[in-house]
C-alpha cells in the first residue's frame, strides 16, 4: 500500500478544521451521526500508548509499544438545540443506562488526505462516549471524552482487530464510507 501525501501547498500547515470526529448512534431503526466540537476551542486525540523499555545486558535500550489506548476530550461539550448526541447522552443520563454509552461508531476524517470525493477515514465500532460532568456557570456544559476501540467490523460484522480504513466522500455528517479494498 503506497503513502498517500498531504493534500496541502508545500510548507502549509494544516487547519485543525481537517481532522473531524463523527460520533455515530441508533436510535431505534435510525443511524444518526454528528460531528463533535462545536464551540470546543481544543480537541486532540491521544493516543496512550502502552510502552514497555528494557535494557539488555550489553548496556541496549529497545523499546515496545504494546497497543495504543486512543481517547478524545471535548470540553465544553455545549448543551445546544439541535445536538442530536447532547439529547441522546442526557436521556442516557437521565436514565442512569451507562451500558448504552458504548454502543457508538466513530469515524476520524482526515481531510488533509485525499481530495473531495475521497477523504481518507478511519471507522472505530464499539465506542464508548462518557459524560464527566453536567452544569456550568452561565451556559450548560456537559463535557465528554470519546474512547476509541481500536476495532472494526468487516461487512459480516466480524471484528477485524484494527479500525476499518477508507475513504468518505463529503465532509459532513451525511457522508458515505467506503472501506478501502483488500489485496
Amino acid at each position: 500500500m503506497a503513502i498517500k501525501q498531504f493534500n496541502l501547498a508545500d510548507r502549509q500547515r494544516a487547519a485543525r478544521k481537517l481532522l473531524i470526529t463523527v460520533a455515530e448512534w441508533k436510535e431505534g431503526t435510525n443511524t444518526v451521526r454528528e460531528i463533535l466540537g462545536t464551540r470546543t476551542e481544543d480537541s486532540s486525540i491521544e493516543y496512550n500508548a502502552d510502552i514497555e523499555t528494557m535494557t539488555d545486558i550489553r548496556g541496549i535500550n529497545y523499546t515496545d509499544v504494546n497497543r495504543t489506548q486512543p481517547q478524545q476530550t471535548f470540553d465544553p461539550f455545549l448543551i445546544l438545540g439541535g445536538s442530536k448526541l447532547g439529547a441522546f447522552l442526557n436521556d442516557i443520563r437521565r436514565r442512569n443506562a451507562t451500558t448504552e454509552l458504548n454502543n457508538f461508531t466513530i469515524y476520524v476524517i482526515t481531510a488533509f488526505i485525499g481530495t473531495a470525493g475521497a477523504y481518507d477515514a478511519e471507522k472505530h465500532d464499539g465506542c464508548t462516549i462518557a459524560y464527566t460532568a453536567i452544569g456550568g456557570d452561565s451556559n450548560v456544559n456537559m463535557p465528554i471524552d470519546v474512547y476509541y476501540s481500536n476495532d472494526g467490523l468487516d461487512a459480516n460484522g466480524k471484528s477485524t482487530g484494527a479500525p476499518v480504513v477508507g475513504t468518505v466522500d463529503k465532509l459532513s455528517d451525511d457522508f458515505v464510507f467506503t472501506p478501502e479494498s483488500v489485496g
